[in-house]
């Protein structure tokens, strides 16, 4: 010890910025050299949090209290590491320990960088599908798990609103749905059941997902609460996110992982869940250069104002639409037994169908932001073609996009190419921030707002900023599109992949181009057309056409509420 508190500051400083912060602390508390040594360092704390968690953004650096996150990150881990596999108990420290959990992660993601994140690694560390103590201690709380949950396993008390919610966007932030294993998994080998204490949560995500009376005035149509400000529903996104994984398995078993488009599921949970995580693909080749462009910000017409793009809208994106056959969601909303209105729906075992639609935007103009908007960032507005990779037939979009500081909040309307008159529309959130690879999760309902529906959920993602040169879109014909019917309990899935792959030789068509729509018998029948549509009345979003939109921001985001830690003694501490 003598020898350690003579050494120059500048050495102790090196130092002391690879001690761990619990370790830190208690040497502080040693002697009155190192105490002094260490508070009157004021760049330790920066070292220490630098050294073992990802720097945050130079917007932030400037005000980023390295101190107190370096205490709320020991917190954090204590939480973490004292988690165990009983029951959690509400309205004790168990409450307080998941609502700051859930806060503390969406700050912590922030500042997390879209490569090589300590960030990112601290929590894959501690929430892994290969040590899932965690992801049920602290995933599986909203009113989709709770009613799933094991009858013997019962909490005395029903979970309270703010749990649920925060349990359900630490979930939709982790990005993995924590489903049950598919019957052909279990066929393949053994399977890992992540959630034993739980029945499958999917039928319970469709009740909540297809229960029409959520979609209100209020709630805008949207992934929303009732409270007037578009605050978010997380466990209404949670439930769009288990339906579109479970189908996104469904799909992927049907038709082959290959055959499915970059960015369709993810392997690792927080991927893509932070601020300018997204990068851009290369999707044509050098081969086809013309007949492709990439999206620059500001280009526009010489004679007007650059058009810039902060939200990066301009490329093109994938997305995903789910729905049932419109005959079953009418009976299951307005033909059972009523159901009380504070009482969710029972439980529904289905097969939706799903479609696989490509987007193309380019950013038109942008507005000051509204007085409703925040003030950082400007209202862009955008336009577009989507195509479908299931059926040619053509279909327009408008869009109407608007955001918050931390969710950007997306708004989009459909339309019939020969068809001026929208007739879908659609709200979501993107998961992690502007620029964020995960996407955008949402529902999709009629335009007129209809009480009958149809609607259902909806979730897309950008994948390049290369886009096809629309003078050329004319000029050339549709991609060859192969429509495959395939019975959801088929028993051989690489049989029937072999026979995809050799129809689609005969017919001339190159794998690395065909697109595979897997229809299930029992969950389309005459009341859906095979272009998407339900009852006959076209596809919803399904083909070519146009979008228009707007992005904009609102600052009406509720996050949980700060919570104290215990003050300095003897310097600082890190404990509670």
């Amino acid at each position: 010890m003598t020898k350690l508190i003579l050494l120059p500051n500048e050495i102790l400083h090196h130092v002391f910025r690879q001690v761990d912060p619990v370790d830190l602390a208690h040497l502080s508390r040693s002697c009155t050299l190192l105490n002094k040594n260490i508070a009157g360092d004021g760049q330790l704390f920066k070292a220490v949090y630098c050294y073992m968690l990802d720097a945050p953004p130079e917007s932030q650096a400037k005000t980023f209290d390295y101190k107190n996150q370096l205490r709320e990150f020991v917190k954090c881990r204590r939480i973490l590491d004292s988690s165990t596999e009983k029951p959690m108990i509400f309205n004790t420290p168990d409450e307080e320990a998941l609502l700051f959990l859930a806060d503390w992660t969406t700050r912590f993601l922030r500042t997390a960088h879209s490569t090589k994140s300590r960030n990112l690694g601290f929590l894959h560390a501690y929430f892994s599908r290969l040590n899932p103590k965690n992801l049920t201690r602290f995933l599986c709380h909203s009113s989709t798990w709770d009613r799933a949950r094991l009858l013997n396993l019962n909490p005395l008390c029903e979970t309270p609103f703010a749990v649920r919610q925060a349990s359900a966007k630490l979930h939709v932030l982790y990005g993995k749905p924590l489903l049950k294993p598919t019957r052909n998994a279990q066929r393949k080998g053994p399977t890992v059941d992540l959630t034993p204490n739980h029945k499958d949560p999917y039928p319970y995500a469709v009740s909540k997902v297809y229960d029409l009376r959520n979609y209100t005035e209020e709630t805008m149509w949207g992934p929303y609460l009732a409270d007037g400000y578009a605050s978010v529903d997380w466990e209404k996104l949670e439930a769009v996110m288990l339906l579109l994984g479970y189908n996104a398995e469904v799909f992927k078993e049907s038709v082959g992982e290959n055959m499915l488009p970059a960015g369709f599921s993810w392997d690792e949970g927080w991927a893509g869940a932070t601020p300018g995580s997204y990068t851009s693909t290369d999707i044509y080749g050098s081969s086809q250069v013309e007949e492709f462009e990439e999206v620059i910000e500001g280009e526009g017409d010489e004679a007007t104002e650059p058009v810039v793009d902060p939200y990066n809208i301009g490329g093109t994106w994938m997305r995903v639409v789910c729905f049932l056959d419109f005959h079953e969601l009418f009976a299951y909303n307005f033909t059972n037994p009523a159901t009380p209105t504070d009482r969710p729906r029972p439980a529904l075992q289905t097969t939706e169908a799903i479609r696989l639609i490509s987007m193309e935007l380019r950013v038109t103009h942008t507005e000051p932001p509204g007085p409703d908007d925040g003030q950082e960032l400007p209202v862009v507005f955008f336009e577009g073609i989507s195509r479908s990779l299931h059926s040619p037939r053509d279909v327009n979009a408008n869009s109407n996009i608007k955001g918050c500081p931390s969710n950007v909040a997306w708004g989009t309307a459909a339309n019939g190419k020969s068809n001026s008159e929208e007739r879908w529309r659609s709200e979501g959130i993107q998961v992690g921030g502007v620029g964020s690879a995960r996407g955008v999760l949402g529902h999709w309902f009629d335009k007129d707002h209809d009480v009958h529906g149809p609607a259902g959920p909806t979730g897309f993602y950008k994948i390049s900023d290369q886009i096809k040169n629309y003078a050329s879109d004319s000029d050339t014909e549709e991609p060859p599109v192969l429509d495959v019917e395939i019975d959801d309990d088929v028993e051989d899935v690489e049989e029937v992949q072999a026979f995809i792959g050799q129809l689609a030789e005969a017919i001339g068509m190159n794998m690395p181009g065909l697109h595979a729509h897997v229809h299930i018998e029992n969950a389309n029948n005459s009341n859906s057309d095979g272009d998407g549509g339900i009852n006959g009345g076209g596809g919803i979003a399904g083909g070519n056409g146009t979008l228009q939109g707007i992005l904009s921001a609102n600052e009406h985001e509720h996050e949980a509420e700060e919570r104290g830690y215990a003050a300095d003694r003897n310097g600082f501490s890190f404990d509670d």
